[in-house]
């Protein structure tokens, strides 16, 4: 670990907690091993999660917006979706899969609401980032705001722009210097995931992370969906119709009834 700052103090929500616990979401949904890594490490990584037929409608729904075609219009292969609607039922199930959102809450310990869902597909030759954080936003400094999770529809290695990540450097609660900013830069701690295809890498925002480029020739596709605390629910950037069938109890625990 290489910093650390007492955890900030939050008033219980009980009707979050239930809403929680009605989705299979409560405590039992992640094991001690994944809860001390969330802690540790800053990052989990449920491998071979998402089951053929799911991985397949993620797929298509992602080929579909034609993210990572050459000639799109998302700079590197990246579109974010603002409006989800009942025919991406693929991935308004992730959102709400029951791991995930245990693994948001262990993180925040506080309620929370949807904030960006995105494709996130670099491609070849483009995806290379400088270190950084998701959370640049204001609030407690003694508490974490935001959890981002990676479902990847690709098998995933060092070659085609696969995440980075700086273990421990969450409890740090600042963003790197900019010397790391720099993309051709490294941090001699790093680690860099390598997963199978249907795996799912959920880490907190406040982790120091990047993309890699894509020495690959495809493009490496991946659903990128972000949780913020609920006091911080005006930065969400995707809404979702009504008419798709979501629970009362998701509705909730994504911050979309109110």
């Amino acid at each position: 670990m290489l910093g650390g700052m007492e955890e900030a103090a939050h008033p219980r929500d009980v009707a979050f907690e239930e809403a929680l616990a009605a989705l299979g979401a409560g405590p039992a949904a992640l094991s001690a091993g994944e809860g001390r890594a969330l802690d540790d490490a800053g990052y989990v990584l449920f491998r071979s999660v998402v089951e053929p037929a799911w991985l397949e409608g993620l797929r298509a729904d992602c080929d579909g917006w034609g993210v990572g075609v050459a000639g799109d219009s998302a700079q590197g292969g990246n579109q974010q979706m603002a409006r989800l609607g009942e025919h991406q039922g693929a991935v308004l199930r992730a959102l709400r899969w029951p791991r995930l959102l245990a693994a948001v809450w262990h993180v925040l310990r506080r309620p929370f609401a949807l904030g960006a869902v995105a494709w996130r597909c670099p491609r070849p030759g483009l995806g290379q980032q400088g270190l950084h954080m998701d959370w640049s936003g204001p609030g407690d400094p003694g508490a974490f705001h935001v959890v981002t999770a990676l479902w990847y529809l690709d098998e995933v290695t060092p070659d085609n722009g696969a995440t980075r990540l700086l273990p421990g450097s969450h409890e740090l609660r600042r963003r790197p210097p900019k010397d790391l900013a720099d993309p051709a830069r490294h941090h001699p701690q790093e680690v860099t995931v390598e997963a199978e295809a249907g795996s799912v890498l959920v880490f907190n925002g406040h982790l120091w992370h990047s993309g890699t480029r894509n020495r690959s020739g495809a493009p490496r596709r991946a659903l990128q969906c972000s949780f913020v605390a609920r006091e911080h629910r005006r930065m969400s950037c995707t809404t979702v119709d009504e008419a798709c069938g979501i629970p009362p109890a998701a509705r909730h625990v994504l911050g979309l009834m109110e």
